[in-house]
């Protein structure tokens, strides 16, 4: 059993980084057999890793055929940004009544260096990837502040979706000096102890990029 696991743990990083190098291509199919044979892994661990990918929407599986990268679809998109603002915005305000706290003060400081590094890439190169990462980092360190493992696994497996709707969404131009902006409100409005301004702020900031990223789906369906 254990050597099964540590195989199908192999298979799903694998065929994960694959996915986000770009080594997969969307819209081929992919042999399940030809692929486990190629990872010299056989086809039990390898299929359940790729069920694993599949629940979190990495991959499409295909009955008697394979798998397929998946496609992010409108559906995908609206159920991402529902999800981080119930867990943001809860994490937020128990953060936000816990500020004075050694714990508290700890995911302040560790939520300022990722504005911080967001300042550098703006003052640099401007690359819309690596701001995106410290994006990831900037909004997760919010989950982690709660340390609800159950909540922090679920946030997880959104990761591939919010990194990838981040990069399109900074690609608008402004989009990467308007995030930084309302990080910085953000952070600011936790230490006032302005819950409903914050609310309000934090509902804006995704909701913007979720726009952008469903008009981006819009434009790919017409094409």
């Amino acid at each position: 059993m254990k050597a099964n696991y540590l195989l199908q743990e192999k298979a799903y990083e694998t065929i994960k980084e694959m996915i986000k190098n770009g080594e997969l291509e969307p819209g081929e199919i992919y042999s399940l057999n030809k692929m486990a044979s190629q990872f010299e892994i056989s086809r039990t661990p390898f299929r359940d890793a790729v069920l694993r990918l599949e629940q979190e929407r990495y991959v499409d599986v295909l009955p008697s055929k394979g798998f397929q990268v998946h496609l992010m679809t409108r559906e995908d998109i609206v159920e991402t940004y529902q999800m981080r603002e119930a867990l943001e915005f809860y994490c937020l305000k128990h953060l936000m009544a816990n500020q004075d706290t050694e714990d508290g003060q700890f995911f302040l400081h560790k939520l300022e260096k990722k504005v911080k590094a967001q300042a550098t890439i703006i003052n640099g190169d401007r690359n819309a990837e690596a701001f995106a990462r410290k994006d990831y980092e900037f909004h997760r360190s919010m989950i982690q502040s709660l340390h609800n493992e159950s909540m922090l696994a679920i946030y997880r497996n959104f990761m591939y979706r919010i990194f990838w709707l981040n990069v399109m969404s900074f690609k608008q131009p402004g989009r990467i000096d308007d995030t930084l902006t309302e990080h910085q409100q953000i952070l600011k409005m936790i230490y006032d102890c302005d819950l409903e301004a914050l609310a309000a702020l934090l509902h804006e900031h995704l909701l913007v990029a979720e726009k952008i990223n469903l008009r981006n789906i819009e434009a790919r369906n017409e094409n």
